[in-house]
Order: structure tokens, then C-alpha cells, then sequence
């Protein structure tokens, strides 16, 4: 049994960084979006655009050093690396903006309670995205890179 439990943290260890630092993301999002929300008289698209800069900034940082202990070796790698990055985060915006439009505009959770709920949902689903995206392009180690 504990084999088992070894191995599997073995064969998934950076899942665990990966949650406590998305977990964290999540947070910086959904403060931010609430702090636009009830402090701005900006649409709610808006409000959720600028969350998500703040919080992808956050996630590239601290995924590279301390989900992945990525390191780059040259300013090119480093701009790859960021560039695919909000690539693949700008896949899972229009994704999340969409469950956050369908959740607001079509399903009525309009309130600011129900925005802030919907909310949540499009970060779960980002969230597992996004870490496919990191693990498969963004810090994938530079041996899979080569072929």
C-alpha cells in the first residue's frame, strides 16, 4: 500500500504544487473580479478581462518557478515559454468567458452573489485546463521539446 502511495506521488508529484498554486490563482481571481465588480460600474466581461490579466501574471510566475522549477535558459526560451503560456490562458478566457456569459446572461444568475457563483464554475474548469496546457506546451521539459 505504500508502494502504491510513493508511485503515485512520484508519478504525480507537480499535481500537488499545482493545486495549492491554483488554488491561489482562484483566489486572486475572484477577489479581483469581486473588487471590480462591486467598487466599478464596468460590465461584468470587463471586470472578468481585467481579473484574468492579474491572475495570469500571477500563474505564469509561479507555476514556472514553483510548480515546474522551470528555468530558462535564454531570453528567447523565457518569451516562448511566457507566450505559449497566455496563449494556452487566452484558449481557457474565451472558455471561462463564456461559461460566465452563459451562466450570467442565458441562465440569469445576474446578482452579484450569482455572477461571483458562475464565476467559480468557469475557474474549476479553467483551472484543469490550464494545467494540461502548462504540462504538455508551456514548461514541457526541453528533451520534449526536441522531438
Amino acid at each position: 500500500m505504500i508502494e502504491k502511495v510513493i508511485h503515485l506521488y512520484r508519478n504525480h508529484k507537480d499535481v500537488i504544487p499545482y493545486l495549492f498554486w491554483g488554488v491561489a490563482a482562484t483566489v486572486v481571481n475572484l477577489v479581483s473580479f469581486y473588487l471590480l465588480d462591486k467598487y466599478t460600474s464596468l460590465n461584468y466581461v470587463i471586470n472578468y478581462s481585467v481579473a484574468w490579466v492579474i491572475t495570469v501574471l500571477f500563474a505564469f510566475y509561479t507555476n514556472k518557478y514553483f510548480v515546474f522549477h522551470n528555468q530558462h535558459h535564454s531570453t528567447k526560451e523565457f518569451w516562448y515559454q511566457m507566450a505559449t503560456f497566455f496563449a494556452g490562458r487566452f484558449l481557457t478566457f474565451i472558455i471561462g468567458a463564456g461559461i460566465l456569459m452563459f451562466g450570467v446572461s442565458i441562465l440569469k444568475f445576474d446578482s452579484s452573489l450569482g455572477k461571483n457563483l458562475v464565476n467559480v464554475v468557469q475557474n474549476i474548469v479553467v483551472i484543469i485546463l490550464n494545467y494540461f496546457w502548462a504540462i504538455l506546451v508551456s514548461f514541457r521539459k526541453k528533451e520534449e521539446q526536441s522531438h
